[in-house]
C-alpha cells in the first residue's frame, strides 16, 4: 500500500488495558491516523464507523464486550476488518469469532510486527472491499442505464413496426391488390416480403381487347430502402406506359424517368421484365432487363427460357433495350421468379441456386399452375428451414388458354 494511503487510513483502537492501549497506539501512529479508546461504547459514542478502516478490539472488555461489538459494527458494515486481542484463554472464542466475520486475532503478549503486518493485511482487505463495492455500483448504475436504453429501444421499435405497418399499406395502394382476371390467362402467386414493404412487385397494363403488357420488377436490396425505389419506379412506370407499348421503347423511357429524377447517383437500380401480350396473334414480345430466365413450359412438354437481354434499369442513361418475340399457345405455362427464390441458404449453409429451382419446374411439370406454383414454394421453404430468407421471394404462374378454352 502506497505511503499516501497509510497516512490517510484510519484505525481505532478499543483495549481497557491502557497500556496496551498506548503500545498498539505507538506501533501505529506514524503510519496511520490512530485513537484509542478504553470501552466500545465510548469507541461507538465518538467514530462514525463508516470512516473508519480498521478497529483492533480486546476480546474483553467491560460493559460491552468485543464480540458483541463485532456484532455491532457488522450491523453497520461488515466491510470494515476487525482484528481481535486475546489471551490463550480465550482463542477459543477469538476462533469463533473469526467463523463470524473477524479478519484476524493477535495473541497477548504480542510483538510490534505482529501489529503492523495484521494492519497490513487488513487495509489490503478493505482496499479490496472497497474496489468490489465501487465495481458493483458501477455495474448497478450500468444496468439501470442499459434498462433505460432497452426500454428505449422497445418504445422505438414499436413506432418502428407502426411506421412500417404505415409504409406497408401506402406500399400496397400502388401495386395491385390482386391478380386480375384475364379471359385468356389462369394466374397464380406466391410471394413473402424479408419485411413487411418489399422491393419485388408487378403490374398488368391494358392497352386495348387483345394487348395487355405484364411487368414484373424486382429492386435491388430489401426492406424500406428498396420500398421506396419501388415506389419510383412504380411512378416512372406510371408515367410512360401509355407513351408506348413497344418494350424496348417503354424500358428506355423508364431508365431515363429514373435516372433523370435523382438529384444524385443513389446506386439503386431495378431488373425488369416487361412482356407484352398479343392475344390476337398468341405472340409475346419482351424485354428482359436482367430478371432471371422466366420459363415458358410448352403443352408439348418442352422448355424455352426468356433470358436477360438488356442491361439493369436506373444505372446507366445511354443503356440500349432490345425487344425479343416468342410464340405462345393454349396450354403453355409461363413461370415468373425474382433471384431470392433460389439465392436463399439451407440448413447446411449451401446456396440453393438457380440449377436447383429450375429442375424443380421440370420436377412439378404436370401440375396445374395453381398447384405448381404452390409445391414450388413450398419446396423453396422446406430447403430454407428455420433460416430467414435474405430477399424478398416471389413466384408468379401464367397458363395461357386457348382461343376455345381450357386450362392447366
Amino acid at each position: 500500500m502506497s505511503e499516501t494511503a497509510r497516512v490517510k487510513a484510519n484505525i481505532v483502537v478499543i483495549d481497557d488495558d491502557k497500556l496496551v492501549n498506548d503500545l498498539i497506539y505507538r506501533i501505529l501512529r506514524k503510519q496511520y491516523s490512530t485513537r484509542g479508546y478504553e470501552s466500545a461504547e465510548e469507541a461507538l459514542r465518538s467514530e462514525n464507523l463508516s470512516t473508519v478502516d480498521v478497529i483492533i478490539v480486546d476480546v474483553n472488555l467491560p460493559g460491552m464486550d468485543g464480540i458483541e461489538f463485532l456484532n455491532r459494527v457488522q450491523l453497520v458494515d461488515p466491510g470494515i476488518p476487525v482484528i481481535l486481542i486475546t489471551g490463550y484463554g480465550d482463542i477459543d472464542i477469538a476462533i469463533s469469532a473469526l467463523q463470524s466475520g473477524a479478519t484476524d486475532f493477535i495473541l497477548k503478549p504480542f510483538k510490534n510486527e505482529q501489529i503492523s503486518i495484521s494492519v497490513e493485511r487488513a487495509l489490503e482487505a478493505r482496499r479490496l472491499v472497497l474496489e468490489n463495492r465501487a465495481l458493483l455500483e458501477e455495474l448497478r448504475q450500468k444496468n439501470q442505464e442499459l434498462e433505460i436504453l432497452n426500454e428505449e429501444i422497445k418504445t422505438r421499435n414499436i413506432e418502428i413496426e407502426k411506421e412500417l405497418d404505415i409504409a406497408a399499406n401506402l406500399q400496397r395502394c400502388l401495386f395491385p391488390a390482386a391478380l386480375p382476371d384475364l379471359d385468356r390467362f389462369d394466374l397464380a402467386l406466391k410471394f413473402r416480403p424479408v419485411e413487411k414493404v418489399s422491393g419485388d412487385f408487378f403490374d398488368f397494363i391494358s392497352y386495348d381487347e387483345d394487348h395487355f403488357a405484364f411487368v414484373f420488377a424486382d429492386v435491388s436490396g430489401h426492406g424500406v430502402p428498396a420500398a421506396l425505389y419501388s415506389a419510383m419506379v412504380k411512378t416512372a412506370i406510371s408515367s410512360v406506359k401509355t407513351s408506348s407499348p413497344v418494350p424496348s421503347e417503354f424500358m428506355g423511357e423508364v431508365n431515363r424517368f429514373l435516372i433523370g429524377s435523382q438529384k444524385k447517383m443513389s446506386y439503386n437500380y431495378v431488373t425488369i421484365f416487361y412482356g407484352l401480350f398479343d392475344l390476337a396473334a398468341d405472340t409475346l414480345t419482351y424485354c428482359n432487363a436482367g430478371i432471371p430466365s422466366p420459363a415458358i413450359m410448352r403443352a408439348d412438354g418442352g422448355y424455352v427460357f426468356l433470358d436477360p437481354n438488356s442491361p439493369f434499369v436506373g444505372i446507366f442513361e445511354n443503356s440500349v433495350y432490345k425487344n425479343e418475340r416468342m410464340s405462345i399457345s393454349g396450354g403453355d405455362r409461363l413461370v415468373f421468379y425474382t433471384d431470392g427464390v433460389f439465392e436463399l441458404t439451407g440448413s447446411n449453409d449451401r446456396i440453393m441456386g438457380q440449377g436447383v429451382f429450375l429442375e424443380l419446374l421440370k420436377k412439378y411439370v404436370e401440375k396445374n399452375i395453381h398447384e405448381l406454383i404452390e409445391t414450388i414454394f413450398e419446396r423453396v421453404m422446406e430447403f430454407s428451414g428455420s433460416q430467414r430468407p435474405g430477399d424478398d421471394i416471389t413466384l408468379i404462374g401464367m397458363s395461357y388458354k386457348s382461343k376455345e378454352g381450357g386450362k392447366r
